[in-house]
């Protein structure tokens, strides 16, 4: 059996899958399995996924049954398939720089329960590295309050943590689901500042859609879990920050000024340094409310 599975959706990927294949080989340890899921492909994905392993047998190619449920289907079938201690994501449009599962794995190993790095974006040629700073687990709960600070393809996490849980949920944000449910069930989970992974963005993306938005901002499963972790960090089942603007104007003001003072109350038990970033997040999200509450009311 393998510490880490690392775990790889793909549909029609065939143009990016053997980078992401082969880039992923060279940053993962001798004793781990790269696991992709062929999700129903019509182009030759599994076979580029095969050529770019050049004959490692640290990869399988297993075809996912077809179905409804979206990523999070194929990442629970990837699960059913596995059986290491350590799950590993990553996507079949990036690129895994060396020693990101490293890093990853030794922050596991001090303790904490899940684990991501920075990324460097890929808009078109052009790579824009995000900011190196770290989050702590204290100070992540806070930031997942506000917005999804972590990015799904660089995880490392521990199998128990996630089937603590239950797992991947079929929702529209699987990721930051499960980070809320991590996080509420008192999962440590930390962000490194070191970059660990080449992100490709672009204009098709699912995340991209205002459709997905508005799905993923007004789904139950997800509110309840945001109000849980809201109700461990403060005391109060909170709303998410992306649905006051759709109260009524006689009830948002006051949710949000709620909100306000139960986050910023909570803050005095952090370090210095990160209750002043958390303090900037907050105002900079308050300040993302009220634009659009004014655009409402326009």
């Amino acid at each position: 059996m393998p510490r880490l599975c690392v775990l790889l959706p793909a549909r029609n990927a065939a143009g990016t899958i053997g980078r992401a294949v082969a880039s992923t080989l060279r940053a993962m340890p001798s004793d781990s399995e790269l696991v992709v899921g062929d999700d129903s492909s019509t182009d030759t994905t599994a076979e580029r996924a095969q050529e770019a392993a050049a004959g490692d047998p640290r990869l399988r190619v297993l075809p996912i049954a077809p179905g409804g449920g979206g990523v999070a289907r194929v990442l629970g079938q990837l699960m059913a398939a596995t059986d290491s201690s350590l799950v590993g994501r990553m996507d079949a449009d990036d690129v895994s720089l060396r020693g990101r599962f490293r890093r990853c794995g030794a922050a596991i190993g001090r303790g904490d329960d899940m684990v991501f790095t920075q990324i460097v974006e890929l808009r078109g040629r052009r790579p824009v590295p995000r900011a190196p700073y770290s989050i702590g687990p204290d100070e992540m709960p806070w930031h997942l309050l506000l917005t999804n600070p972590v990015c799904h393809p660089t995880m490392v996490a521990t199998r128990d943590c996630l089937d603590r849980v239950g797992g991947y949920r079929n929702v529209p944000a699987e990721d930051y689901d499960l980070w809320l449910r991590v996080a509420a069930d008192g999962g440590a989970i930390r962000r490194l500042a070191a970059w660990g992974l080449v992100y490709r963005i672009h204009p098709t993306q699912v995340t991209a859609s205002q459709r997905w938005r508005a799905e993923s901002w007004n789904n139950e499963l997800q509110a309840r879990a945001f109000a849980d972790l809201a109700q461990r960090l403060t005391g109060r089942p909170l709303p998410r920050l992306v649905t006051i603007p759709q109260m009524p104007a006689s009830g948002a003001s006051a949710a949000l000024d709620d909100f306000g003072e139960a986050f910023r109350a909570g803050l005095g038990a952090l370090p210095t340094r990160a209750a002043h970033r958390l303090e900037r997040r907050l105002n900079g999200r308050i300040r993302w409310v009220r634009a659009r509450m004014q655009g409402d009311d326009q």
